[in-house]
């Protein structure tokens, strides 16, 4: 077995074991120059994507899905007893859960289509071309290789016109957080 081989397995344990125990945990995705570091409780996990429930200043805020392979460390921040869990688990919002309906990580097309169906927009995430960016949108079509984003702009304001997002560029998807859902809300549907 090669290192990489060995190091893709501890990680992919370390998924597993974040995702029984409801630990929070920092995932790491240091092969992508500038990737943030995820807070959060692991929900779901495939070969292909991992759902992390992301938790800042002890409140859960929405999920963001990453490249299962692009994952290279899971760090424990802490146990059942850490301060964030506890406040959490006083307000009923531990353990953390995936989203309902359930999301299908096993491909990009399902995973940013069912997140967009279910929270109306989604942010795309292309890091290795842009690290500190973000497009958000709702998820207008789906091709073979790439998908179409109606992107709405941080005044809550529809684009007209369609965004093309390549499969194999897109690094993250996320939804259902704060800013997420203040632009939905003020942005309302697309006419």
């Amino acid at each position: 077995m090669r290192n990489k081989d060995i190091e893709d397995s501890k990680v992919v344990g370390r998924l597993a074991e974040a995702l029984s125990s409801g630990a929070l945990v920092r995932v790491h995705r240091s092969a992508i120059p500038g990737a943030d570091r995820l807070d959060g409780f692991v929900v779901g996990t495939s070969a292909a994507w991992t759902l992390i429930a992301l938790c800042s200043d002890v409140q859960l805020d929405g999920w963001a899905a990453v490249r299962t392979a692009d994952v290279t460390k899971v760090g424990w921040r802490g146990g059942t007893d850490c301060l964030t869990v506890r406040a959490l688990r006083r307000r009923g919002r531990w353990p953390a859960r995936a989203p309902e309906p359930g999301l299908v990580l096993d491909g990009l097309a399902d995973l940013a289509e069912g997140a967009s169906r279910a929270f109306g927009l989604v942010s795309l995430h292309v890091e290795r071309d842009a690290p500190d960016a973000c497009w958000i949108g709702e998820v207008a079509a789906v091709r073979p290789k790439s998908l179409r984003l109606r992107e709405v702009d941080t005044e809550a304001r529809w684009y007209p016109q369609l965004s093309k997002f390549p499969f194999e560029d897109v690094t993250r998807v996320g939804f259902g957080g704060r800013y997420e859902r203040t632009l939905l809300e003020f942005a309302g549907p697309y006419r």
